[in-house]
């Protein structure tokens, strides 16, 4: 494989995207500095400046790499993404009861993370397949395989938020690939017909989880704490916030977990609706940006794999934002570009290197 990168690929580079995720780059290392500028804040940021080279050095080689490359190993690629996610139950290492990551030296690598870049690769390669009718039982069967395996093997770590988000981009793909919307809703339904039977695959705290939603104050100080505290920080940023050093429930730890998945409550309480508004400004224009270069793309692999990239961080940009503000149940899932976090920012400008390789490709 070839990386190759000449002026007229230079030419087409979407710098809109590119100047969205910087900004939310910045913020997220805003953020993360404010939280603790001392001593262990730098060490903080200092890790999340390293993951931020290294993920920018693969969004580069991505992107200079023809996407339709990428796709023709996929096959190769889910494999191995498999052989990942089993390797975690043996060579994983248990966090918190969860087994999700691989040690690798001094750092620590994320399977399922990568796996949903993986899957966009091989989904879009199933459908668009010379030998494959999207609309075939056959092709939909061989799609559903596709998605049960990780999403089983991804539950087991277990990981649901991760595995939540595989859904959004198989129907996405499957709608971009000319699926009828009454197969569609028949796939839906079956999956809804069997939700209560993941009620007994469920670890214990899932379930808490789960009734926490459905009750907010059943048990405030133990399994609901984190959804309580977190409305209380974006409920007293008001308007403007209460800046840095008035960010009582962030600086003062009432937030757990304020570094990753409650980054956005930190944000809120510290620069108020206004800044929490520009936050969604700039996560609003990277997303139309994807859309618009998928429904641009001069054929239907780029455009699935632009479709698959944005559904990807639109789903779980809205989920975490549900989860913050107790929208929707808590489940683990990143802030994209914002959350403290190697796996989850490398992987995430991965993606968005494949959606410049689609935008840079697109006249040529």
């Amino acid at each position: 494989m070839i990386v190759k990168i000449d002026r007229r690929l230079l030419q087409n580079v979407d710098w809109l995207l590119l100047a969205s995720a910087l900004a939310l780059l910045g913020l997220g290392l805003l953020t993360l500095w404010s939280l603790s500028p001392g001593r262990y804040g730098s060490g903080v940021i200092w890790r999340q400046l390293s993951w931020l080279g290294v993920g920018l050095f693969a969004l580069a080689v991505v992107a200079g790499v023809d996407y339709r490359a990428l796709v023709r190993v996929a096959p190769a690629l889910y494999v191995l993404g498999v052989a990942l996610l089993l390797a975690v139950f043996v060579l994983g290492r248990p966090v918190s009861g969860a087994r999700r990551w691989i040690p690798l030296g001094p750092v620590t690598l994320q399977p399922s993370e990568l796996f949903k870049v993986i899957f966009i690769l091989a989904l879009a390669w199933l459908l668009t397949a010379r030998w494959a009718n999207p609309r075939s039982r056959a092709t939909l069967a061989t799609a559903l395989g596709l998605l049960v395996v990780p999403f089983i093997l991804v539950l087991r770590q277990p990981d649901l938020g991760t595995a939540v988000l595989l859904l959004p981009v198989f129907f996405a793909l499957l709608f971009g690939a000319g699926v009828r919307l009454r197969e569609l809703g028949w796939l839906g339904l079956t999956g809804l017909a069997g939700a209560p039977l993941a009620w007994f695959v469920l670890r214990g705290y899932q379930r808490e989880r789960l009734l926490v939603y459905l009750d907010p104050f059943r048990d405030p100080l133990g399994s609901a704490y984190n959804v309580i505290q977190s409305k209380i920080a974006i409920g007293s940023g008001q308007l403007l916030g209460k800046g840095i050093v008035g960010a009582t429930q962030s600086r003062l730890a009432f937030l757990p977990e304020r570094h990753t998945d409650f980054i956005f409550a930190v944000f809120a309480e510290m620069w108020g609706f206004v800044g929490a508004l520009l936050l969604l400004v700039c996560y609003a224009l990277l997303l139309l940006r994807g859309f618009e270069i998928a429904a641009k793309a001069r054929e239907p692999l780029g455009r699935l794999l632009a479709l698959g990239v944005t559904v990807l961080l639109g789903a779980q940009t809205l989920i975490n934002l549900g989860m913050v503000t107790g929208l929707l149940p808590v489940v683990g899932i990143p802030l994209p570009l914002m959350s403290y976090g190697g796996s989850s920012l490398v992987v995430t400008l991965m993606a968005l290197g494949l959606l410049l390789s689609v935008r840079m490709r697109q006249f040529l």
